[in-house]
């Protein structure tokens, strides 16, 4: 069998990250420096080849990947199973508003390993199923195959969980920073994590730390 390799990078920033919103499914855009990094991202893997680029189809990862494709040749197709936790009534509200008004809830979605339900969104297990599946059936079907994905900070850490297993009990860990660089691969029946979070091309520019989904 031949190895599947994985290379991911996360949306560049948007005003949203930067005001502390929670986003997960909201349409928003990338704000000056995140279109800065997203170009950072790009020279960075510029002269890199890639079979497949996939894509959350929500616009602040779109535009990420379009960026990166200019560089790198190749379509960006738009894969929905890429998209950010869906966080239902907490979605486009200030992080510490909801830690004031629903602290039992933000503290489950936290700190707890167990089960949640999101009014109107998706529930935990759901969200993590759903990003596993994803990049199963990827290395399922492009055995052999290098390929680029663009996605979010909760899609990363549950990329995260699928390779090397819940390791903490912190909704916001592993690190994951605007346009950071991560590699996985598939190695027969495995996975195997090969680089995390590396932000070493975006050195001479601001580096957002992720605070929110």
């Amino acid at each position: 069998m031949a190895d599947t390799d994985f290379t991911v990078i996360r949306h560049g920033q948007t005003a949203e990250n930067l005001a502390g919103l929670l986003q997960g499914h909201t349409e928003t855009v990338l704000d000056r420096l995140g279109l800065l990094q997203a170009q950072c991202a790009a020279e960075r893997l510029r002269g890199e080849k890639f079979d497949h680029i996939f894509s959350s189809d929500l616009q602040r990862a779109m535009q990420t990947a379009r960026i990166i494709a200019e560089a790198v040749g190749g379509e960006v197709i738009p894969l929905p199973a890429l998209r950010e936790w869906h966080l239902g009534k907490l979605e486009n509200r200030l992080n510490t508003e909801l830690w004031e008004k629903y602290p039992e809830v933000m503290n489950a979605f936290r700190y707890e390993e167990g089960e949640l339900l999101i009014p109107g969104g998706e529930s935990r297990f759901e969200f993590l199923k759903r990003v596993a599946d994803c990049i199963d059936s990827l290395a399922a079907q492009y055995e052999g195959r290098r390929i680029l994905l663009v996605t979010h900070a909760g899609a990363l850490r549950a990329i995260f969980r699928r390779i090397v297993g819940p390791v903490v009990n912190d909704a916001l860990l592993p690190q994951v920073s605007n346009a950071a660089y991560s590699r996985f691969c598939r190695r027969g029946d495995r996975w195997q994590l090969c680089c995390w979070n590396d932000v070493s091309h975006l050195k001479n520019i601001e580096v957002r730390e992720s605070v929110t989904f």
